[in-house]
This record gives structure tokens, C-alpha cells and sequence, in this order.
């Protein structure tokens, strides 16, 4: 279901924001940059502390720090801008602070706790899944529209207003209350706003033209299909084989389960196992599909990979740390491929029913 608008809403507290997934995919991104940045600059200069004589800067202080300049940013400035910017540095601060989180759950304060890697993994996988149901689409209110219009009108006043912005603004303001005497002077003020001319196309708005045209040439071959359910259903049996190895390596151990209390790495294979397991059945029903829906296929794997990213690297983490981030990185290129791949296939879908109607 799309933005729209519905008369019997009441008014909200607080008022959403379109830009809301933009924002805090930023922060976030900025977070596991700025947390992998410093875990490898600190691996790359022996671990080095700053200060002396009986005193340590933690680096968690100066992600304190960028967090609470996020706040002073959004507290002080208006605008898209400046929420990009806080985002950026929010994120980066917040990186910086939950970097260090083995200190404070440990008696010891033991920066190199193991399972602290595992425990930063799921906050940053909870906090995906906050910022994905915050972001979602949704119904809004008349006003939230009215406002999310004004948030385009920025540039009629920052900078000149393009066509698109233009439309973009029209866009949310027809689907507010149309009775509102506010909205129609929005809609008669944005009409009359100077436009200049749009800018060139952007290099990565072209670069996107050209993965359409490849995606669509690569459909029309005929091996397309039996390539890709191959490939996925290689990526599963890697993966099963992968964790059978590790299970393997330690089987003295994994065996204790039927005898005595499995202890940390024990309980962390078999986990692996089992998710991993769950997600190659996800990849053998999109596999079977793909000669009958390519977008529910995709979907399949898509829901795969997805239990990849959230559950097998999370046990693999808390198990070996940051040596499983090759993992992450595949999984999360592989995630963004097939989510690319939905978004096309919807278009298209989108794009034939349209034909259809007229």
C-alpha cells in the first residue's frame, strides 16, 4: 500500500516524515562504517591508549561527543540538510560508542569479551528492523502531507526549484484533504514558484539506466533461468558446507550436547546450522519458482539471504568476530542485487497492468 491519505485519521503527536528510511539508513550505514573503521585502525596500531599517567580517553567519549552535536544540528538548524548531516554524524558517533560495549557488560570492563561482537551484531540488526517499520510506507495524515510538501519548498527558497522538486511537492499536496483551505494555497504557491532547469542527468542515474537495460537483456537469454536458480542453490549448498565444516572441526564438543552442558562455541555451531539450513530452504522454493513468478522467486531468496544476514552471521560473529565480515559484506551485496531485481520486477508488473487498463 502506498502514501495516501484517509479523512478519519486523527491528528498525530508526531508528524512522519517521507524521508524518514533516507535518514536513518544514513545514520545507521555511518554507524557500522565508523565501528569497523576503528576496530581496524585500532587492529592496524596495536591497540593503543590515549593518555597517561593513570588516565585513558576511551574512544566511546568521543562518539558521546558527534552524538551530541547530532542533537545540537537538529535542535538549532531547520531543514533536509541539516538532518542528513546529523544523521552522518549521529551515526558515526554512535559507532564510536557501542564500539566499546564489552567494557561495560563485563567486571573487568574487557573490551575483547567475545560475545560482545555478537551482541553489537543483534543491536544493529534490531535497530534495522526498528528503522524498517518506522520507514515503511504507510498511510499519513492531510497534515503530514501538508508539512512533507513544505520540506520540498526548501529548495524554492535555499536554492531554485527544478521540475522534479515542483512535482514531487504537487505530488504529496493532491494527496491531502483537497478541502483544506491550507492545502490550496500550498498547491497555488507551489505552482507559481520560478522554475530553472533540471540539471543533467546524475552519473548515477545513468549507471542506473544501463543496469535496467542489462537486466532486461539477461532475461531474454535463454540459460537465464536455469543460471540463476544454479547460483542460488550453489550459495545454499556453500553455505550448509561451510558450517559443516565448522561442526566438523569441533565435533568432539558438539557431541557433549547428548552428554553434558554444551558450552559458547557448541551452542553457536548449532544455531549456524540450523539457520542456515532454513535459508537454503528458502532458496530451493524460490528456485522451483522462478519458471513461474520471477518476483516471487526473488522474494524467496531475498527472504534467504535476509535470514543469512540476521541469524547465520550473528552466530558466526558472536563465534569467530569480525573474521566473519567477508560473509556480511557477500550477503549484504547479494540482499541489495536481489532487492534491485524486486524493485524492477514490480515496475514492470506495475508498468503491464497499466498497458492492460487502457
Amino acid at each position: 500500500m502506498g502514501w495516501q491519505y484517509t479523512a478519519s485519521m486523527k491528528p498525530r503527536v508526531f508528524n512522519r516524515s517521507i524521508l524518514a528510511r533516507e535518514h536513518l539508513e544514513l545514520f545507521l550505514i555511518s554507524a557500522i562504517g565508523s565501528l569497523l573503521a576503528i576496530r581496524a585502525l585500532l587492529h592496524l596500531t596495536g591497540y593503543p591508549q590515549l593518555g597517561g599517567g593513570g588516565f585513558h580517553i576511551a574512544h566511546m567519549l568521543y562518539g558521546d561527543i558527534l552524538m551530541g552535536a547530532a542533537d545540537v544540528l537538529m535542535l538549532a538548524f531547520i531543514g533536509a540538510r541539516v538532518q542528513r548531516l546529523a544523521a552522518l554524524i549521529g551515526g558515526i558517533g554512535f559507532g564510536a560508542f557501542i564500539d566499546e560495549l564489552g567494557k561495560f557488560i563485563t567486571s573487568d570492563n574487557d573490551y575483547f569479551f567475545q560475545p560482545a561482537i555478537g551482541l553489537i551484531y543483534a543491536i544493529f540488526v534490531i535497530l534495522y528492523l526498528t528503522f524498517n517499520f518506522l520507514g515503511r510506507q504507510q498511510r499519513l495524515t492531510s497534515r503530514e502531507y501538508q508539512l512533507n510538501a513544505l520540506t520540498q519548498l526548501e529548495e524554492a527558497i535555499v536554492h531554485d526549484l527544478e521540475p522534479t522538486e515542483k512535482m514531487r511537492a504537487l505530488a504529496l499536496l493532491r494527496k491531502a484533504d483537497q478541502k483544506n483551505p491550507i492545502t490550496q494555497q500550498l498547491q497555488s504557491l507551489v505552482e507559481n514558484v520560478n522554475l530553472v532547469p533540471e540539471d543533467e542527468p546524475r552519473r548515477i542515474t545513468k549507471l542506473l539506466h544501463k543496469l535496467d537495460t542489462v537486466y532486461t537483456r539477461f532475461w531474454r537469454r535463454r540459460g537465464s533461468n536455469p543460471a540463476v536458480r544454479i547460483f542460488f542453490i550453489l550459495e545454499s549448498v556453500i553455505f550448509v558446507m561451510a558450517v559443516s565444516v565448522g561442526i566438523f572441526k569441533s565435533l568432539n564438543d558438539v557431541l557433549t550436547v547428548f552428554h553434558n552442558t554444551p558450552n559458547y562455541e557448541v551452542i553457536m555451531v548449532i544455531c549456524q546450522t540450523v539457520s542456515s539450513l532454513v535459508a537454503a530452504g528458502f532458496a530451493v522454493v524460490g528456485a522451483l519458482l522462478l519458471t513461474r513468478s520471477r518476483a516471487q522467486a526473488f522474494e524467496q531468496f531475498r527472504r534467504a539471504t535476509l535470514i543469512n544476514l540476521f541469524l547465520t552471521e550473528f552466530f558466526l560473529f558472536s563465534r569467530v568476530e569480525f573474521r566473519a565480515l567477508p560473509g556480511f559484506i557477500y550477503n549484504l551485496v547479494i540482499l541489495s542485487l536481489v532487492t534491485y531485481i524486486i524493485h524492477l520486477e514490480r515496475r514492470s508488473g506495475a508498468r503491464v497492468k497499466s498497458d492492460q487498463h487502457r
